[in-house]
């Protein structure tokens, strides 16, 4: 596909009004946490070094959904994010993500695909993998895809190790944004392997807090 007119100018509008992330202050009534702003800055730094993709794993009670917002909220104010785009794999999920950041993130118009039509007022929008890939299958709308390439400026894969296999991954090589994804439990198999998706090393994520340091530093407790 190829980015729009007005894609290609918001593009180079950026050259000059983009800050540098590591000048951004994080939002601490969102993510409060030492290790969740050692991982938004883990991603900031990527970013900032013209890197586009990055994967955080976290430990299930970590605050991966808070992480996210934060990150969102923090690529929004430096002019890296107009539009957001929010996956996960069931239905479920996308409605306790989309409630929780209306919370964190009350200025930013939000959509659930799987409930609401989109509007262009729409700063992030929430889908199931399944409902996004009809839309940019052409099956929703003839032949148009309702979502261009360059729709999207950021994708947040939740739970990204359960999902973009098989028919799934032409999603991830679909949108031309920034990828981050979220895992507590990344899979390093021959056919789905969650760190090359992100041409990354096995076990070397962007950042990574897991359970057993969760525990010891007293944020969660053993199964």
């Amino acid at each position: 596909g190829f980015y729009t007119k007005d894609e290609l100018q918001m593009m180079i509008q950026r050259r000059t009004t983009q800050k540098a992330l590591a000048n951004e202050t994080i939002n601490a009534t969102i993510t409060e946490r030492s290790y969740q702003h050692e991982a938004i800055r883990s991603v900031t730094e990527v970013l900032d070094r013209k890197h586009r993709e990055a994967l955080l794993v976290m430990a299930t009670g970590t605050g991966k959904t808070r992480v996210s917002a934060s990150l969102i909220d923090l690529l929004s104010k430096a002019n890296w994010a107009k539009r957001v785009l929010f996956l996960a794999d069931r239905n479920a999920l996308i409605h306790q993500a989309k409630t929780n950041l209306n919370d964190y993130l009350p200025h930013l118009p939000a959509v659930d695909l799987t409930k609401d039509k989109e509007d262009e007022s729409s700063r992030i929008v929430f889908s199931t993998y399944q409902t996004i890939i009809n839309m940019i299958d052409g099956e929703a709308d003839g032949d148009n895809r309702f979502y261009g390439v360059g729709h999207f400026d950021v994708i947040v894969y939740d739970e990204i190790h359960r999902s973009v296999y098989n028919r799934y991954k032409h999603i991830f090589t679909y949108f031309d944004g920034i990828r981050i994804g979220l895992t507590a439990t990344p899979k390093s198999e021959a056919d789905r392997d969650t760190y090359a998706l992100f041409g990354m090393e096995p076990n070397n994520p962007t950042y990574a807090y897991e359970l057993e340091q969760a525990v010891q530093d007293g944020w969660l407790v053993p199964p």
